[in-house]
């Protein structure tokens, strides 16, 4: 067995005696019990949604209507420089440090997963420790198989986050349950899961203000915290843009027709519940149809009166004159014809997502949402991340990072993106 030591940063300074290290002076030398305790909930405070990263750790295959397909099992994780920068955010480079002492145990016999045969192999045993000055002192435990080619690197950055974990920092991560999704042909997931509100940091950077050691903590990439939903991970933005546009829909037709729309596509009531990127866009698609029916029937109502209305609800047997009681898209069109006037040429809602097919000028989230809808569609049919989709539509104007703090003088850039992926699309 090989021994080798390895210490970065500077000598700590003398401290109580925790998880084995001993003497000195007592933390409440340099913290009062006040400020540890806010040291302690900064520390276990979740990580920048920007910084969390997923994985896929199990496969299966599961049946549907379409045959079998791929599923898998992400579990998310932070880089090790998450780690350092808000121990550098929170306690200044210079105090804190941490220490490796790397070992290679030989001779494990190994069996790999489906293989055969059992090799003979060694590990790599990493421990690591780190020292907060004038706060504490514990250790992580990381180990890799030595054939693989970044062995030490691997066992070196679990050694580090356990040891940060023992402080708080991270802890959460090992809380966090494996969620299923989709994958494609590749085993690629077609999702990004999305993280429950206990994991979703509490505090901003920018609202930080110094550190335990005068520090400036709204630095770093913390700061860029504003941004960070843009940056969760492949259609983590376009997940959260595309359900909110549901959830302004379903407002806009009414709770029947919302209702009814939810239960057809994804038997749900609730938008938030829809996990399939596929029936959420696709109850997406059908709202929208009944939000142009609503429009038209609210623009035949100005036309023929609401006396005429009345009536109408009153021959239909509805409860009231509201849109919250038109119980499903089949009274909505009747309505919507017989007010017209011309029951044989008017059409019900069609379905329809291109925007130069309704009346008025959009709003930039509307736009918004429709490009993200139309780039989704572009980016499943050519298997290209939905970044790039959106970053060559928009032809530098602006970029899949920055869609979602556009402003309204940016409407006009928006619109010529979704004409141009229009343009592609058929070209295509």
């Amino acid at each position: 067995m090989q021994d080798t030591a390895m210490t970065n940063g500077s000598r700590p300074h003398p401290m109580v005696a925790i998880n084995g290290q001993s003497t000195g002076v007592g933390i409440m030398t340099l913290f009062p019990p006040e400020r540890i305790q806010e040291l302690v909930a900064e520390l276990e405070d979740p990580f920048e949604f920007s910084e969390i990263k997923w994985r896929v750790t199990n496969t299966c295959k599961v049946g549907g209507p379409k045959g079998p397909r791929d599923r898998g099992q992400m579990l998310a994780y932070a880089d090790p420089r998450a780690y350092t920068d808000r121990l550098n955010n929170l306690f200044a480079p210079s105090g804190w440090t941490r220490d490796y002492n790397v070992q290679t145990v030989q001779n494990f016999e190994r069996k790999e997963r489906g293989a055969t045969e059992r090799t003979i192999t060694a590990k790599i045993v990493v421990t690591c420790r780190v020292t907060i000055h004038g706060f504490g002192t514990h250790t992580g435990l990381g180990e890799e198989w030595a054939d693989n080619d970044n062995a030490g690197t691997a066992a070196e950055a679990q050694a580090f986050k356990r040891a940060c974990s023992c402080f708080g920092l991270g802890r959460y991560l090992y809380d966090l349950e494996g969620q299923w999704v989709d994958l494609d042909e590749k085993k690629r997931p077609l999702e990004t899961p999305v993280l429950p509100d206990w994991a979703r940091p509490k505090r901003r950077a920018s609202e930080h203000g110094c550190g335990a050691n005068g520090a400036d903590r709204s630095n770093g990439r913390q700061a860029k915290g504003d941004n960070c939903a843009a940056r969760n991970g492949k259609g983590g933005l376009y997940r959260d843009e595309l359900l909110g546009q549901v959830k302004t829909l379903c407002e806009t037709v009414g709770f029947s027709l919302s209702r009814g729309v939810l239960q057809s596509v994804a038997k749900v009531e609730d938008p938030t519940k829809i996990r399939d990127m596929a029936k959420l866009s696709a109850a997406f698609e059908k709202l929208q149809d009944t939000a142009r029916g609503i429009e038209r029937l609210r623009a035949a109502v100005t036309k023929a009166g609401d006396q005429q209305y009345s009536a109408l609800c009153r021959e239909l047997n509805l409860a009231s004159e509201s849109i919250d009681d038109i119980p499903d898209r089949s009274v909505l069109r009747r309505l919507v014809e017989t007010l017209e006037g011309d029951g044989t040429s008017a059409q019900a809602p069609q379905n329809s997502t291109n925007g130069e097919k309704q009346s008025g000028a959009a709003s930039l989230s509307d736009l918004r949402g429709r490009l993200l809808h139309e780039a989704n569609r572009v980016s499943r049919a050519k298997r290209r991340p939905l970044a790039d989709v959106i970053n060559q539509a928009a032809k530098g104007s602006f970029t899949f990072a920055n869609l979602k703090t556009l402003g309204e003088a940016d409407i006009g850039k928006v619109a010529d993106a979704l004409t141009e992926l229009h343009r592609l699309e058929a070209a295509a």
